[in-house]
């Protein structure tokens, strides 16, 4: 068997107070060190806080300059899209003003090299165009041909034959077309002039004819009417 031994420790008397005052030490000590340290870090993230701060006031200006910038690039290409629209609807505008010049050419043409033109007055080139239901296009060409061109001064009334509910009825062209403010109409012309306007139907009228008379201004007696049946072109 393993023989056991006392130890014998011999106590002091102020051991105790030693130890009691080594442990308030430390943990003075310990309290000094964590507070420096929560200083420390408090102090880092506050430092943290502000850089983040600052960088966010940084990007909002940024953010701020960026909307500013794009505002502007809306702005003009708004401005840029007004602009190619205006100078679409000006080159529409000329194309149809050209066509028109290139038609009464073509026409001042025809009517110099036609032959079989009857003399005097006469009324060519009719001609219907349906744009809806209610509305036509209408054209029409007033001319003389004389040995010794010069100006003339005509009245000319036009007139849509036609039925509604199955009676006869006779229509005015004032009626139909709102830019003609009264009738008959008064032409001066040298060689020819182009009548043309857009007529609204009445609900349910039926057209069937259109006849159109001519008139010197300084007689009542009519010297001219031709009569065009109503029909579409194609």
């Amino acid at each position: 068997m393993t023989e056991r031994k006392s130890i014998v420790v011999t106590h002091r008397p102020g051991q105790r107070l030693f130890f009691g005052v080594l442990a308030a030490m430390a943990i003075v000590l310990a309290l000094m060190i964590g507070r420096y340290w929560g200083g420390f870090e408090s102090g880092r993230i506050m430092a943290e806080k502000t850089r983040l701060e600052d960088k966010l006031a940084a990007q909002a200006n940024d953010l701020m300059l960026r909307e500013g910038q794009l505002n502007k690039l809306l702005l003009s290409s708004e401005v840029d899209a007004v602009a190619l629209e205006n100078t679409r609807q000006q080159m529409v505008i000329l194309q149809r003003q050209i066509y028109a010049r290139d038609e009464d050419l073509k026409l001042y043409r025809d009517l110099l090299q036609d032959n079989n033109a009857p003399s005097g007055l006469s009324v060519g080139d009719f001609s219907l165009t349906m744009l809806d239901d209610q509305r036509v296009k209408y054209r029409w060409v007033a001319r003389q041909k004389t040995a010794k061109m010069k100006l003339l001064s005509v009245f000319a009334d036009v007139r849509v034959e036609g039925k509604k509910n199955g009676d006869s009825v006779t229509l005015s062209l004032d009626v139909l077309d709102e830019q003609v403010d009264t009738m008959p109409l008064k032409l001066e012309f040298k060689y020819f002039s182009i009548q043309q306007g857009i007529m609204e139907l009445p609900y349910g009228f039926e057209p069937a004819n259109v006849v159109v008379s001519l008139r010197y201004t300084w007689e009542k007696k009519v010297v001219l009417t031709q009569d065009f049946v109503w029909k579409y072109e194609e």
